[in-house]
């Protein structure tokens, strides 16, 4: 596409008042795209936990979590309890458990116990909810036991449909508009933008049903060529975290080597000072012959942390050094000839959800990674520092 074509799209996008209405809705702060946990499980779990508390900081006392439970007891599934018995219990010592044994949220009363399972974007898996059920039926033999599958489409569990209740978000939307609606008068303000936030995050991001997502689907039908445009030349994810790990990277001390586009390298300047470059093109750009390298999969959620030793003029000798690599414990034999690669080691880190994670969650993940291979480096630097004087001799060749 033409450079004119692109800016004539552009003005034409510029010019719609329906852009300008979605970017003054997006502009409206909210706490919980704020701080990037709008599809965070855990962080769902947490704030549905808030709620169902009688006595918590929200001031709403039971009335979110009589509600709930209600919708739990009006289920066939669970004929020991009905909906009206709810209006005579006492919620005032109501426990509001967070992954306990590894259960999202557990309700515990008196002689009830509800288990909710949330589910925000996973699925499923390793058979969890008969797993949690069995847990349930174990520690509290003599309670009422109910089970919940939280889902945003209010979806029946694949493998638990008898025991597991789905309640979608769309009635937490609904329960908590008619709260603001009857109590927000009373409510502090504060809660009531938490809530009136959350309301707004459950349908833009979980359910597509906000005011924003419909006049996206307008403004999109309407200058669609130029989205597309856009859409094929974004950035990946890779571009987007990788100036994120290459500033924990130097606030270690250490040195970036040669940039690649799915390849993060780096050294340290002890090595570096004991390092080869070449005078030939060898495949990196700044012709090292040595670098720790990590190799940055998105597809399968994953970081290769390795050393590498690149292919080197006839000035070097690469395979000495990497005959000073395998006496590392921990080191093997390169497989390959031309580049030679004494250790690698898989990392796992969910690059397809880093937009659900903060800028500390990204560092805290990244530096846990840097952490266990920081071994790695100082066996590394010890070899290069304890062979200093023939590594000179062979750079200097």
């Amino acid at each position: 596409m033409e450079e004119t074509n692109i800016k004539k799209l552009y003005d034409q996008l510029l010019k719609d008042k329906d852009f300008d209405k979605m970017d003054l809705g997006l502009k409206n702060p909210n706490i919980f795209q704020i701080l990037r946990i709008s599809k965070n499980e855990i962080r769902h779990s947490n704030f549905l936990s808030w709620l169902l508390e009688s006595d918590g900081s929200h001031k709403l006392g039971d009335i979110f979590l009589k509600r709930f439970l209600r919708e739990v007891f009006s289920s066939e599934r669970f004929t020991e309890i009905d909906q009206i018995d709810v209006e005579g219990m006492d919620l005032s010592k109501v426990e509001i458990l967070r992954e306990w044994k590894n259960i999202d949220v557990l309700v515990k009363l008196n002689n009830i116990v509800v288990c909710i399972e949330n589910k925000v974007l996973s699925k499923e898996h390793s058979n969890q909810l008969k797993r949690y059920k069995e847990i349930i039926n174990m520690e509290f033999p003599s309670h009422i036991k109910t089970f919940v599958y939280l889902t945003p489409e209010g979806e029946d569990s694949q493998n638990e449909t008898d025991s597991y209740l789905p309640i979608s978000y769309e009635f937490i939307v609904e329960t908590l508009d008619k709260i603001i609606s009857v109590y927000g008068e009373s409510l502090n303000e504060q809660v009531k933008n938490y809530i009136k936030d959350y309301i707004t995050i459950i349908k833009r991001e979980l359910m597509g049903t906000d005011e924003l997502t419909e006049l996206s689907k307008k403004i999109y039908s309407n200058h669609k060529e130029l989205f597309d445009f856009v859409y094929e030349h974004k950035p990946d994810v890779v571009d987007g975290v990788k100036s994120i790990f290459q500033d924990q990277i130097l606030k270690r001390g250490w040195v970036l080597g040669s940039p690649g586009k799915n390849y993060l390298r780096f050294t340290t300047p002890k090595i570096l000072e004991l390092t080869y470059i070449n005078e030939l093109r060898n495949g990196w750009k700044n012709r090292e012959s040595f670098l720790f390298e990590f190799v940055l999969d998105p597809e399968k959620d994953r970081i290769n942390t390795k050393t590498v030793i690149s292919p080197s003029d006839s000035n070097y000798n690469s395979n000495r050094l990497s005959e000073l690599f395998i006496e590392i414990d921990g080191f093997k034999s390169p497989a390959g000839k031309k580049w030679l690669c004494n250790y690698q080691k898989l990392e796992r880190f969910s690059f397809s959800k880093v937009d659900e994670q903060t800028l500390e969650e990204i560092e805290i993940k990244f530096n846990k990674i840097l952490d266990a291979f920081s071994v790695i480096v100082e066996k590394v630097e010890d070899k290069f520092l304890e062979h200093k004087e023939e590594l000179l001799r062979l750079k200097e060749h």
